[in-house]
């Protein structure tokens, strides 16, 4: 990700699955200076099926949306824009029929982030906009998740995506829009024991102050401070309004109405999941913090975070967790980097991917030898990995799966990072890489590289009577490669003369 300029406008949009935020931003000497924001509500996840897909109607208003920021766009003079979308887009299988027509409308990519790089996100914008002195919990309640991040200056230390939100939460408990105390207190249960897994460990870690930021959080603390965002929001408030809203109270329901019927109707959902969090993590007074999400991007580009960093950190992080050789790791790594430099697909992003996936390719030993490609994948794919794309999470799952072994089960992934011919040359590079170290074996000279659609030639620095166990293996894999229709050729030197 290139870094913005003093003196650019640069914007940031975020694909919420309740609404679409714009921010604008400039870039001044030694801050940014938020220009324009534009909210709407479009509720992506509502009407979401049984299997996750979004439904025509929310696709539709979300590009009708996406239509109005592009005008925006186009008159503001944009050096650089930033797409991100969050969970209805990461949880929908059919995504492609939003994000494929959302990128030619925006004429940039649209990056589909996990739960962890969302809540990262978040705790970057809200720190940007306060100062974070001791252990702060951030709470940000979206339309189908709830991120729960504390941290200490810009510094995240624990981050959760819950899978509850007001859109996801109203489906589930409140389509009828009838309201009673057994429905209400069914939904707060629903979110409590959503929340159960992670007490212990947040409670331990503590913190000194709450802020909460979100459209429904700001509209709660409105519904129960008349207004006044000053104001902290106490837990006896929120089970005041709750009461209220079963009970109908005529003040409650007038102010209910000043707000727009799209929020009005998820307000009950919205209050279950915050009263949860109240009861659950024991919480103290809340403020309110308008930066979120958008703002954090806007941050990131402005250079102030480096991105790629945060990938380096991960990556780190997972080799400390998983007691990786990190030696061994790195020269996979370097070979894997050589053979697919020389690819027609090759480009630095892949190559950055590749890298990565290189470094972490012994996660799996961490469980257990046997299967070791097997385990690799599942915690590649299912980790939380700050700083990578859901898609780009996906590629390295399926990298650390296919690394090795047999690739009659091996199919290309439906990407738009990455199309299946690239991402057949990645994985050529990276067993290729793999097996020429394998044993750690790393004294060894590298080949010569020339790629063909379909094939890949070896021109060898040795024959197979100096090398006969790297050539086996070699013979082996020329095998695994042709249950993909691959074809790998190898060129060996001829024997010295006696």
């Amino acid at each position: 990700m290139s870094h913005a300029r003093v003196g650019d406008t640069i914007a940031a949009i975020d694909l919420g699955s309740n609404s679409f935020h714009l921010a604008i931003a400039r870039i001044l000497e030694n801050r940014v200076q938020m220009l324009h924001r534009i909210k709407q509500r479009v509720q992506l996840a509502q009407g979401m099926d049984q299997q996750g897909n979004l439904a025509d109607d929310a696709i539709e208003r979300g590009l009708d949306c996406l239509r109005q920021f592009a005008q925006h766009l186009v008159a503001s003079d944009i050096s650089d824009i930033r797409v991100v979308a969050t969970y209805a887009l990461r949880s929908a299988p059919n995504r492609q029929r939003f994000v494929q027509p959302a990128e030619q409308i925006l004429a940039t990519p649209v990056e589909v982030i996990a739960g962890s790089e969302e809540a990262r996100l978040i705790f970057q914008g809200v720190a940007q906009s306060l100062e974070l002195d001791g252990n702060s919990l951030v709470i940000d309640i979206g339309g189908g998740s709830t991120e729960l991040i504390i941290g200490q200056g810009r510094s995240p230390k624990l981050m959760e995506s819950v899978n509850m939100g007001c859109v996801s939460f109203h489906d589930r408990f409140f389509a009828t829009n009838k309201l009673s105390s057994k429905g209400v207190n069914r939904a707060i249960v629903a979110a409590q024991q959503q929340l159960e897994p992670l007490l212990e460990r947040y409670h331990r870690l503590g913190w000194q102050q709450v802020i909460g930021c979100s459209g429904t959080i700001k509209a709660l603390q409105q519904l129960c401070s008349d207004g006044d965002q000053s104001q902290p929001l106490e837990r006896e408030q929120l089970e005041q309004l709750r009461q209220q809203l079963i009970d109908g109270h005529p003040a409650t329901t007038d102010a209910l109405n000043q707000l727009p019927e799209s929020r009005r109707k998820v307000i009950p959902a919205g209050l279950a999941v915050l009263l949860a969090c109240f009861r659950s993590l024991e919480l103290t007074p809340l403020r309110f913090s308008s930066a979120a999400l958008r703002e954090g991007v806007i941050v990131e580009m402005a250079g102030e975070q480096d991105h790629d960093s945060i990938c380096r950190e991960t990556v780190a992080a997972m080799e400390r967790l998983h007691h990786v050789d990190t030696s061994h790791g790195k020269q996979v790594a370097k070979s894997a980097s050589a053979f697919f430099k020389s690819s027609p697909c090759h480009n630095a992003p892949m190559q950055r991917l590749l890298k990565w996936a290189a470094r972490l390719l012994e996660v799996g030993l961490s469980l257990n030898f046997r299967g070791m490609h097997r385990h690799s994948g599942y915690i590649l794919s299912n980790s939380n990995l700050p700083g990578f794309t859901v898609e780009q999470q996906q590629l390295l799952g399926w990298l650390g799966r296919f690394q090795r072994k047999r690739l009659d089960e091996c199919q290309p992934l439906l990407l738009q990072l990455a199309d299946p011919l690239s991402q057949q040359h990645l994985l050529v590079s990276l067993r290729l890489a793999a097996l020429w170290h394998l044993g750690r074996r790393h004294q060894m000279a590298m080949p010569n590289v020339h790629w063909h659609p379909n094939k890949l030639v070896l021109s060898l620095p040795f024959n197979s009577d100096e090398e006969p166990l790297l050539w086996a293996d070699l013979e082996q894999e020329q095998r695994q490669l042709q249950q993909i229709d691959w074809q790998l050729e190898l060129h060996q030197r001829p024997p010295a003369a006696h």
